[in-house]
């Protein structure tokens, strides 16, 4: 066993037990060879219990770092007790015992100085720095170290440390993720008595890539460089497929690359016809450099269609009518489809749309459409229709000639219709079925002369290529002007019985030469009622009177326009006259009337019978004459006394605010609602009425005030009665 492995393999106080006693009996060996007389001193030595290792004379290192030579091994020392002590004698010194004292375990010894190891030439490594190779070193050589630590670094990045003694071999497998980068060997020295070391770092080493080995490949590139169709690539082979290594696609046109074109199949698109096609294939791997495969070259073709039908023309062959080109069906589907047509052998300008309207041009000649069938990356196809003769044109016109216009005197008529471009159109007209001489124009004025007449048109049309057409309209009878209204008829005048009315005429365009009139009750003639003006009479009481006036004038129609009706007021109209009882149904009738005497003392009773007994008085009013009373029809008979003369009543009346005079007053016709104030006399009393009648029911309030007073009248009530409460003043 080498010194160095014993002594490494010792625990740390033998180590400096040994060194120590190694150290003491190299000095005493060394004393006895120089001095052989001093064996004869007489001094008594006892040596320490130690164990000594004498290292022979030291490991050197060789080109690879490696130490050669064992070291030599010392025995160990005995357990025998120590030799006796010996008496040495010297003439010039007395004689001295000397007794070896026995080391004391308490006592401290001073350490002696040991040097850090040195390092004599510096870690070598060995091996391609190459990924998969194994970098190998035994860490450079070194003087007075024990043991060594391995530091591996990757771009100064510890990635593998291992401890060492002398003369041991550490490795470092190089990864795929280390290319490119820096790699470097560290080995620090040390020995079991010291705890720190010495570095020392060999020549960094840049890490290559491998390289892929054991390539084949076919470069050809499968399959017919046609639009349409794919196009294939062979996979290369190489060792260690089945676990290291990655293909990329990419496919080229005129050596660009074609987006999105990287599988190892590719289909022949239009825009690579007539360019050259390639593939290049790119073997990938970490730590590999990449290898490219180049395939051949392949130029592209267009594809051609697998059939192309021959198209067809549909439509009525005549001048002006729409020919249809139908192309039929193409495998594949064209992508474009254009037209032309064909006049005979000539190619028509502009007659590139797949309908066609024939011109005069066309008349009697051949017509046939070539369609031309495309798609990109296709050998485009031509196919040309049978021809077809084209026959002359019939003229249709698209609006029928109708003659528009008021048929009646000073009016002018014309012609509108509508006929394809390029028509010629002649007018001829007619009166009563003769042609009258120069009216050839579109349109006719009619004169006094067309009166009573009927009149029309004929029309010839022609165009060049069609047949000529005549259309003759219907004919209309031409009849009178008429008047234009500009302002209707008025009345005017005062709604009163014995006033006269007067008929405004209105005005016309143009002016009339005569005027006639006829007035209307309620929409009836009145007889006799021919002026211009008329007098309101007792007939005409609450009716509607309107008047018709008709203007006239040569060659014009009468114009009769009725104003609007003007509604008269019911005037009161006296039916009974001084006292007495009359008959109601025979002498008065039901209804409201109104007394138009001034006594104060006026007595009234409606009767249910002639008897003179009190159950035949139904109601009955005594007070002011200024009054009114409500016939009903259950009423027999009615008795007037100092109330003169019964008239009817007017639906107006003053709708007054003040009341000046006793008496019965319509509540919203005679005075208005409200509240009125004033002072009361001494026999004031008043009271407001649902009706007048009479009847207690007809009483809504009642009240009998002196002194200042203020009163209400609703506006539901239909009568006020007032005696002697001088004048109210409505608020």
């Amino acid at each position: 066993m080498s010194f160095f492995r014993n002594t490494h393999a010792r625990p740390h106080s033998g180590r400096a037990a040994g060194f120590v006693a190694a150290t003491g009996a190299i000095t005493l060996f060394a004393g006895l060879l120089m001095a052989p007389a001093a064996q004869a001193v007489p001094a008594t030595v006892t040596a320490p219990s130690v164990i000594a290792e004498t290292p022979s004379d030291g490991p050197t290192d060789g080109p690879t770092g490696e130490p050669t030579g064992g070291p030599m091994e010392t025995p160990a020392p005995t357990d025998s007790p120590s030799p006796e002590p010996t008496e040495t004698t010297t003439p010039t010194q007395e004689p001295t015992e000397t007794t070896a004292p026995t080391p004391d375990p308490t006592a401290t010894t001073e350490p002696t100085e040991v040097p850090a190891p040195s390092n004599t030439a510096v870690p070598v490594v060995h091996g391609e720095p190459v990924v998969g190779q194994t970098l190998t070193s035994k860490g450079g050589l070194w003087e007075g170290a024990t043991k060594f630590r391995f530091v591996w670094t990757v771009d100064g990045t510890a990635v593998q440390t291992t401890d060492h003694i002398t003369g041991e071999i550490d490795s470092l497998a190089l990864l795929p993720s280390m290319a490119g980068k820096t790699v470097q060997l560290t080995v620090t020295a040390s020995r079991e008595d010291q705890p720190s070391g010495t570095d020392a770092a060999s020549t960094p080493l840049l890490v290559r890539n491998a390289e892929f080995t054991g390539l084949t490949w076919s470069n050809a590139v499968s399959g017919r460089a046609v639009v349409g169709e794919a196009l294939t690539l062979a996979t290369p082979a190489w060792d260690d497929s089945a676990v290291r290594g990655t293909l990329r696609y990419q496919w080229y046109r005129g050596g660009a690359p074609i987006a999105g074109a990287t599988a190892e199949r590719y289909v022949v698109g239009p825009a690579d016809v007539g360019r050259p096609l390639q593939a290049i294939i790119t073997l990938t791997a970490e730590g590999f450099t990449d290898h490219e495969f180049q395939s051949a070259q392949v130029t592209a073709t267009s594809a051609a269609f697998a059939s192309v039908a021959v198209p067809t023309i549909s439509g009525t062959a005549r001048v002006g009518q729409v020919q249809t080109a139908n192309p039929g069906v193409s495998a594949p589907v064209a992508a474009t489809v254009t037209y032309q047509w064909y006049r005979g052998t000539s190619a028509i300008a502009g007659a590139v749309a797949r309908t066609y309207t024939t011109t005069a041009a066309d008349n009697g000649k051949s017509l046939k459409v070539r369609v031309r069938s495309a798609k990109p990356g296709y050998t485009s196809v031509d196919r040309f229709s049978a021809a077809r003769t084209i026959a002359i044109g019939l003229l249709v016109a698209t609006k029928s000639p109708v003659v528009t216009g008021t048929h009646r005197y000073g009016n002018t008529v014309k012609v509108t219709q509508s006929w394809p471009a390029g028509t010629t159109l002649r007018y001829q007209w007619y009166r009563n079925g003769a042609a009258i001489r120069g009216a050839t124009g579109y349109a006719l004025y009619l004169n006094t002369g067309y009166i009573g007449t009927r009149v029309n048109v004929k029309v010839t049309a022609s165009k060049p290529g069609y047949v000529t057409r005549s259309v003759t309209t219907s004919a209309t009878g031409v009849g009178k002007a008429l008047f234009v209204l500009k302002a209707a008829p008025t009345v005017t005048g005062r709604l009163a019985l014995g006033s006269v009315l007067t008929a405004n005429a209105g005005s016309y365009n143009p002016a009339p030469s005569s005027l006639s009139y006829q007035w209307y009750r309620n929409g009836s003639a009145i007889a006799g009622a021919r002026a211009r003006t008329y007098k309101v009479g007792a007939a005409d009481n609450g009716r509607s009177l309107s008047v018709r006036v008709v203007a006239s004038r040569a060659y014009y129609d009468a114009k009769a326009t009725t104003s609007a009706p003007v509604k008269l007021p019911l005037w009161p109209v006296t039916v009974l006259r001084g006292d007495g009882t009359y008959r109601v149904g025979a002498q008065i009738k039901p209804g409201l009337y109104r007394a138009t005497g001034g006594s104060p003392d006026c007595y009234w009773e409606r009767l249910s019978g002639f008897g003179g007994r009190l159950d035949d008085i139904n109601a009955n009013y005594f007070g002011s004459a200024r009054t009114y009373v409500q016939i009903n029809a259950g009423d027999v008979g009615f008795t007037s006394r100092r109330c003169g003369s019964w008239t009817t009543v007017s639906s107006s009346g003053p709708r007054a605010t003040r009341i000046t005079a006793d008496g019965t007053y319509r509540v919203g016709i005679d005075i208005l609602p409200g509240t009125y104030y004033g002072y009361a006399g001494q026999y004031c009393g008043w009271r407001t009425l649902s009706g007048f009648g009479g009847t207690f029911e007809e009483i809504m309030d009642i009240d009998l005030p002196e002194g200042p007073m203020i009163v209400t009248i609703p506006s539901n009530a239909r009568g006020f009665e007032v005696h002697g409460c001088g004048t109210l003043t409505r608020y």
